[in-house]
Parts: C-alpha cells; sequence; structure tokens
C-alpha cells in the first residue's frame, strides 16, 4: 500500500511538473516573440532539476529546428571557478547556437530582439571527423580543426537580469542568441591560454583578458563542453562550432562600432545597430 501511495504521489509530482514546464515554454516562446522578459522556470517549477532544465532546453532547441533554424554548434556556460561558485554548481552548463544567430566578422548585428543584449568574448572550435571518440584535453585537440575568435551576443531576458540560477539558465538555453565569427586559425599555431584579449568600441577599449580565463585552460575547457553538452543529450559532430567561456569582463551591448583585438588569431571588426523596427 505505501509503495503504491509512493508510485501514484510520484505520478502526480510529474504531471504537475510537465504541466508547469509546458506553460513555462509558452511563456518562454511567447516573450520572445514579443521580445518581451521572462519569467525563469524556477518561478514555476521551485525544486526543478538541471536534468528537467536540460529537457526543456531540448524542446525549445527542436521547436526553432521545426521553424526553420540549424543547429550551428554549442556553448558553455559558468566557464569559470567564481562563476560556478556563484551559481552553487559543480560543473559548467551547455546551450545550443543556431545558424540563424551568425554574424560575420566585419558585419552588423541588430539590436531587434533583445530584452538585454550583452557581450562576451570567447573562444570557438571547428570540430574534426575524430570528435566523436574524442573525450580528454589531449584527444579532443586532435579533432579539432580549427580555432576562431568568436564574439558571443548573448540575450539576458529574464525579469529580473540579475536574479538566476544555473536551472533557469539551462532551461533557457544558457541565453544563447547572436555570436560574431571570426577567421580560422590552425589550433596548434599558438597558445590559446596565454593568447591577449581586448575590446574596444568606438575606439574606446571595454574588456581585457587572456584564454586561461576560461577554467584555467582552454584545451580542458573545450573538453569539459564537449561532455557537459553529450550529457545534457546532444552529440557534436563534424563542422559543429564549440565555444568555451568568456575571455575578460562582460559587458552590455549598446549600439556601436566594435572592434576585438585576438592577437595572433587577427582582430573582429562588428558594428551593433539600434533596432528601429516598431
Amino acid at each position: 500500500m505505501r509503495r503504491a501511495a509512493l508510485a501514484l504521489a510520484a505520478a502526480l509530482a510529474g504531471c504537475a511538473g510537465d504541466e508547469a514546464g509546458r506553460a513555462y515554454l509558452q511563456g518562454y516562446r511567447a516573450a520572445e516573440a514579443a521580445g518581451t522578459p521572462f519569467a525563469p522556470v524556477t518561478d514555476r517549477l521551485p525544486a526543478a532539476s538541471l536534468s528537467q532544465a536540460y529537457r526543456l532546453q531540448h524542446r525549445l532547441v527542436a521547436a526553432r529546428v521545426r521553424g526553420g533554424d540549424r543547429v550551428a554548434g554549442y556553448k558553455g556556460g559558468l566557464m569559470s571557478a567564481a562563476s560556478l561558485k556563484a551559481r552553487g554548481v559543480a560543473e559548467p552548463l551547455a546551450g545550443v547556437l543556431f545558424a540563424s544567430g551568425r554574424v560575420a566578422a566585419g558585419g552588423t548585428a541588430s539590436l531587434c530582439g533583445y530584452r538585454k543584449a550583452s557581450l562576451e568574448l570567447k573562444l570557438g572550435y571547428l570540430l574534426g571527423a575524430g570528435i566523436a571518440r574524442a573525450t580528454d584535453a589531449v584527444s579532443v585537440r586532435r579533432a579539432v580543426t580549427a580555432v576562431v575568435p568568436v564574439i558571443d551576443l548573448p540575450d539576458i531576458g529574464y525579469q529580473d537580469p540579475d536574479l538566476y540560477g544555473a536551472v533557469d539558465m539551462a532551461a533557457a538555453n544558457v541565453s544563447a542568441f547572436r555570436f560574431v565569427q571570426g577567421g580560422v586559425s590552425r589550433p596548434d599555431a599558438h597558445d590559446l591560454d596565454a593568447l591577449p584579449v581586448a575590446l574596444a568600441r568606438d575606439g574606446r577599449e571595454m574588456a581585457r583578458g587572456v584564454g586561461r580565463e576560461s577554467l584555467g585552460d582552454q584545451w580542458a575547457s573545450l573538453a569539459t563542453v564537449l561532455r557537459v553538452t553529450r550529457a545534457a543529450g546532444y552529440r557534436p559532430a563534424e563542422g559543429d562550432l564549440v565555444i568555451t567561456g568568456k575571455i575578460g569582463d562582460r559587458i552590455w551591448l549598446i549600439p556601436g562600432r566594435y572592434r576585438a583585438d585576438y592577437g595572433p588569431l587577427g582582430a573582429v571588426p562588428f558594428t551593433v545597430e539600434a533596432c528601429t523596427r516598431r
């Protein structure tokens, strides 16, 4: 009798959670379409786990793909000891990049669709044919065909952009939106941990850092992103772009002419324009 009662209670809790999950997804999509902030998933599911959050993320990704978008790769979140401690989790998060969000170097990114636009300097890696068998930093390095500068332009769309947790981040696809992709370089040509990176807007420096700020080691960071991405239920494949953690401080994105200097990897200029659409 007790087992039956526990099973019934678990089933009822699962139904309630699924109903709350559907309500969250409906609200998230509606807010995304309207360009308005959304309530984090823990407002509806205070006890939601990361596993539940990733199931919701998969449903968001599937809806985007059904709508004609394409998965371009993956990104890591909470890629420093300080950010992990601040969110109270032991390992980084994974999110999905979409082809519709890619902006070429020298191109223009519009602020249309953003709730609160931000910018993070990162490094990206193009995966080769051997990536399915690569697990540690050494094998992952061998399976990478190129390293590229990537300026991540996420949308921090929560109702309170300063109040959200790791579960909320996973359920919201780690705020992935747009990203600027620079030119490719050989992955073994430079010490990526010592790589100096700087950002200027309209000629004024806004951020500066070095490659090792992503979990202390770029190749270990990449292996970690691949591991958490696979654990989240995705299968990174040849041709995918995977980006590691931020280098330097995050800044809020406003209109202007930007130039990201990645030292020996080259500079990445781009423009951000205000949204004039009504």
